[in-house]
């Protein structure tokens, strides 16, 4: 029993526990057991020998998703603002939204590489597309959100249009929002990623599609590693950034408490 109470209450010595076990597991029963599973000692070994090569790799994809998704949110905040003028107006951009979100990426990708050449440009605009939607849905439910008793206290202070929207609309989007940029940024990879397959020259999709084809195995979970891990960090950069732009709200305060 104090063992498990200390384990409740100390869950990172848990989670580094139980990876440390993964790790040692994968090492001498899963990568010998299977034959596309490589170590964690190979894939360990390409990063020490291709490192200049995946890091340039790295860094290509990871500026085509980080521009990209700029694009993508600065755009779908726009037309959200916009959407706020009248119902008419939301539902016409909402609909123009879903138009583009019921478009499978890989289909259109293609098209951009055609419309825009070969290079940074269609990873650029693939992974603004990706993120689009999300954000845009999101953005317009939070400016929605505002309920009526905080309305008519505004009207009661005597609050203009800005006050109204600085004050009351844009806290409570704020939790609608970044909820939608926690799901964009791994979005914004995939869709910088999409983009390398069909016409790049170098980037982390480029060694996946090579070292598949070449049946190099160890190079392509090394791919993967950074992908994952480029999309696990655009997340934790929108939580940390979560936490400076909302400290009052329920659900940062509540992960301040559980990792006290």
């Amino acid at each position: 029993m104090r063992v498990t109470r200390w384990l409740r209450a100390h869950p990172r010595v848990l989670a580094g526990s139980f990876s440390t076990l993964a790790i040692l597991g994968w090492q001498f029963i899963g990568a010998p057991a299977f034959r596309f599973l490589p170590s964690p000692t190979e894939i360990a070994g390409v990063f020490v020998e291709q490192r200049g090569g995946l890091w340039l790799a790295t860094s290509a994809t990871g500026a085509a998703a980080l521009i990209g998704f700029f694009l993508g949110c600065g755009i779908a905040v726009a037309l959200a603002l916009i959407a706020l003028f009248s119902r008419s107006v939301e539902a016409a951009v909402l609909r123009l939204g879903l138009a583009l979100y019921s478009v499978p990426i890989i289909v259109i990708a293609p098209l951009f590489v055609l419309w825009l050449g070969a290079g940074q440009k269609p990873r650029i605009a693939l992974s603004a597309l990706a993120v689009f939607f999300g954000v845009l849905v999101g953005t317009i439910r939070g400016l929605r959100a505002v309920t009526q008793q905080s309305r008519d206290l505004m009207h009661v202070l005597s609050a203009n249009g800005f006050q109204v929207f600085r004050f009351l609309r844009i806290p409570f989007a704020l939790p609608y929002i970044m909820n939608a940029l926690k799901i964009a940024a791994p979005a914004a990879v995939f869709g910088a990623i999409v983009g390398e397959w069909v016409g790049a020259d170098r980037g982390l999709g480029v060694v996946l599609i090579y070292s598949l084809f070449q049946f190099q195995v160890p190079t392509l979970w090394a791919a993967m590693v950074l992908t994952t891990a480029i999309a696990l960090g655009g997340y934790a950069l929108i939580g940390v950034l979560e936490q400076v732009a909302m400290p009052w709200h329920e659900s940062v305060r509540a992960a301040r408490l559980e990792t006290r």
